[in-house]
């Protein structure tokens, strides 16, 4: 069991950032609480004093299970955005390469599962441990929430990174982001949260995307059969659907839905139409396809469809190709081609991971309208969630933040 082991002070009280990262702002105080840890050399929950990290909406299915990182949350299964764990990894601290790296994880995890010693459920070395073999300080963060509002995470980032700073004394971080953690990194690189927000503030060398979804993503509406997957499997992923068949009853869930009514606003944020690229499935066996996707009841269920979803999540990818991402920044992004999750066939209209699209995670023109550079951008034989793990990631990664 976690433990706390020290209250911290405030962050005005808390090591000054070095100059080198640009002027800083007054900044919304802070605690530091350290906690032991199984997996990390210790994590440390980070509680910002900023009324605008509200509560968001929780259903039990998306709550936090794992032991470790409830505790770590003092308890809380489903903590408010104001909290976020930092861990760090065995070793980090004394790794020699002056920038450190902070991995960022996508959605319905934490970092336990993606960048762990031996992330859970894998038989893998995990990212954190592979960046410290490589001479890397490597940290990770966990979100409050695992579908959160991905302008409240991009604030709580920024909050990361500068505890991040004062651990290492370093002027600049590498940040490493899987599937939707990208987004909120992308958020903040490119000053494209609400105002009042935190702007970038030059702090962040290399920005590497590992499977994120710059296009944006509508797999569940051009597979509505992902939704009975979700359901059978009790998987914490929203539904397309408001209201399905399901053995025979029809269920009323719009709690679980990608919508405005449901508790996954950081999902609704990512959605985007693909249709007119690609098209929708015609697979035998698919249920609703055009139902689904416009907005309707179907035979076996109801859809406020992908626009209303859109709408929804402010049109965010749409917003965010307008906002380019800070010239200075160094950017890389790995794609997947490796359709099968699961032991079941995804996304595939197009080349993809099983659940984004190559021509999404290589949507990276609009990021480079200021002038950041592409450093480099791959391709690998993995789906989705061999991204963050799989040994074959992992080394790509060391590789794109070597100098």
């Amino acid at each position: 069991m976690i433990r706390p082991l020290l209250i911290g002070l405030s962050a005005a009280l808390l090591l000054a950032l070095p100059a080198a990262a640009g002027p800083r702002k007054e900044r919304a105080g802070r605690k530091v609480v350290v906690c032991e840890s199984a997996r990390w050399e210790r994590t440390e929950r980070l509680e910002i004093d900023d009324p605008r990290l509200v509560q968001e909406r929780f259903v039990p299915i998306i709550e936090h299970h794992d032991a470790e990182i409830v505790a770590a949350f003092d308890g809380d299964r489903s903590p408010p955005s104001s909290r976020v764990l930092l861990h760090v990894a065995r070793g980090a601290e004394a790794a020699p390469h002056p920038v450190p790296v902070l991995l960022v994880h996508g959605a319905g995890v934490n970092a336990n599962h993606c960048w762990a010693d031996r992330p859970v459920e894998q038989p893998y070395e995990g990212l954190a441990a592979r960046l410290v073999r490589a001479g890397r300080k490597a940290f990770a963060l966990t979100f409050a929430h695992p579908h959160g509002d991905n302008h409240l995470q991009a604030e709580a980032l920024t909050h990361v990174i500068d505890r991040v700073r004062e651990l290492t004394g370093a002027a600049q971080v590498d940040l490493v982001a899987w599937s939707k953690g990208g987004v909120s990194s992308r958020i903040y690189l490119s000053d494209a949260g609400p105002e009042g927000s935190t702007r970038y503030r030059g702090d962040v060398r290399r920005y590497v995307m590992l499977g994120t979804p710059n296009g944006g993503i509508d797999v569940s509406f051009a597979y509505p059969n992902l939704n009975y997957w979700i359901l059978e499997h009790k998987t914490p992923a929203p539904l397309s659907w408001t209201r399905y068949l399901y053995y025979g009853t029809w269920v009323d869930a719009p709690e679980r839905s990608i919508y405005g009514l449901g508790a996954f606003p950081g999902q609704a944020q990512m959605v985007a139409r693909w249709d007119q690229r690609y098209g929708r499935t015609r697979s035998a066996g698919q249920y609703d396809v055009d139902a689904t996707y416009d907005g309707t009841k179907g035979l076996v269920s109801v859809s406020l469809g992908i626009d209303r979803a859109i709408a929804d999540g402010g049109d965010l990818i749409a917003r965010l190709k307008k906002k380019p991402v800070h010239p200075d920044v160094a950017l890389y992004a790995l794609a997947g081609t490796h359709p099968w999750i699961s032991g079941e066939v995804g996304e595939r209209r197009g080349p993809s991971d099983g659940l984004v699209l190559v021509a999404s995670v290589f949507d990276l023109e609009p990021m480079t309208k200021r002038g950041a550079k592409v450093a480099r951008k791959d391709l690998r034989a993995l789906n989705h969630l061999q991204l963050a793990y799989d040994p074959r990631a992992n080394d790509w990664v060391v590789e794109a933040l070597s100098d």
